[in-house]
């Protein structure tokens, strides 16, 4: 990148909230902070995943901050506790419009502008934001929608869905570069628009912040998890793409086979996180009687991986979907990065990462069946072979999914394509 490169990314997700893109593009933006670059960060007030603002962040319309050195500025946003579409939709409008204003008033002069999708309705900001701070676009794509919607069940076939997607077809053709995350979203943004320049930026793990930490005594004594319980745990966002439920199935099955497992002593169930299928989850666990199935609130990111580290096995479910055969969730970086082992319910990139990792096991997704005896098996492996498990994941992320060279791989895209962004 050229020396003093002025860059805006437009997301509606960012910290002090906790999730994959959130995690993503800060780590993004401190590196090429860190490189020398001018970055601004154009985001909604912290929503996220409960659906209500942050307390520190209410009663405004639109302030600025500074995090780690990268400039943040906020505005409004109308954020829904339901998990109704119709007011998901308004919340997404209510930031693309409050955006557009703040960050014509707000915002300098820049180079480039990347644009956080999905909400793809955010694109439309990002196509007027470009044009008036004489920056060029750069969409950076993380999941492919509509279509995931559509498979969701949260769009359906017509007038909507056809502008949705011409609307689509047609930021790929504006941007100088589509950042994807995965082959499958490559493939996708191709199919939509042949002539896109792609470049694939995939999901990783900062090495320095995600390793294994010792086990934590009080961790169990504080939820009352028995001494010597083997602790199977999901820690992220409980909404509609994880299909949790399969996880609460799976500990119906365990349970009544008996619960418990001949090295390790009873198998409990941890569940962390937020999001809008939570309360839902927590009343089917309660109806089916789950009390080896153990819900907490979120912990800071700063202590996430503390939290990774508690667990014995790890699971990351997927939804049984199509698009989701080219998902690579966040998550399972960062369990290879704490040396934690994993069962990934899915099919398709992630699978293939998991299985090559040498720290995991693959089931298919919304098979309780195939979980539970999954997680019984590895229940019942021998604790050197668990540890082995957990230092082959770590070497792998180390070669393969380490953010500071990812972060480097995207300096130099960007300085091969800089005759176009200048």
């Amino acid at each position: 990148m050229n020396p003093q490169f002025k860059i805006i990314i437009l997301t509606q997700y960012y910290p002090p909230e906790h999730g994959a893109p959130q995690n993503r593009l800060h780590d993004l933006a401190k590196r090429m902070r860190k490189a020398g670059h001018e970055i601004t960060v154009l985001s909604a007030m912290p929503n996220y995943p409960r659906g209500e603002v942050f307390p520190d962040y209410r009663g405004r319309f639109c302030l600025s901050e500074e995090i780690d050195g990268v400039k943040v500025i906020r505005s409004w946003i109308l954020p829904s506790k339901k998990k109704n579409v119709l007011l998901q939709l308004i919340c997404y409008f209510s930031f693309a419009v409050s955006s557009a204003f703040v960050g014509l008033f707000k915002l300098k002069k820049a180079d480039a502008l990347i644009c956080e999708s999905p909400p793809l309705f955010l694109g439309a900001t990002a196509l007027f934001l470009s044009f008036a701070k004489f920056a060029k676009l750069i969409m950076n794509v993380s999941d492919l929608w509509p279509e995931s919607a559509v498979q969701l069940g949260m769009l359906k076939p017509g007038f909507a869905l056809s502008a949705l997607e011409g609307f689509e077809k047609l930021l790929y053709k504006k941007s100088a570069v589509v950042i994807c995350q995965t082959d499958g979203i490559v493939a996708g943004v191709k199919k939509r628009h042949s002539g896109a320049k792609t470049f694939l930026l995939p999901n990783g793990v900062d090495l320095e912040a995600f390793g294994k930490q010792p086990r934590d005594a009080n961790f169990a004594k504080d939820r009352d998890i028995q001494e010597g319980s083997f602790i199977v745990g999901y820690a992220g966002n409980h909404g509609r793409s994880q299909a949790l439920s399969q996880i609460l199935d799976a500990a119906k099955i365990i349970r009544d086979g008996g619960g418990t497992n001949e090295r390790s002593g009873k198998i409990i169930f941890v569940m962390v996180g937020d999001g809008h299928e939570k309360t839902g989850l927590q009343a089917k666990a309660k109806e089916m009687g789950l009390e080896n199935l153990i819900f907490c609130d979120s912990v800071p990111r700063e202590k996430m991986a503390w939290l990774l580290s508690q667990f014995d096995l790890a699971v990351v479910p997927l939804k049984d979907i199509k698009i989701f055969d080219g998902a690579r969730p966040s998550k399972i970086f960062e369990l290879m990065a704490c040396e934690i082992p994993f069962i990934f319910c899915g099919r398709g990139e992630g699978a293939e990462i998991a299985e090559k990792s040498g720290g995991a096991f693959v089931v298919p997704p919304e098979n309780p069946e195939a979980l539970a005896s999954a997680i019984i098996a590895f229940a019942n492996f021998a604790a050197q072979r668990r540890i082995k498990m957990g230092l082959t994941a770590r070497k792998f992320a180390e070669d393969n999914y380490d953010r500071a060279k990812i972060a480097e791989d995207f300096f130099s895209e960007i300085n091969g394509i800089g005759a176009s962004i200048n």
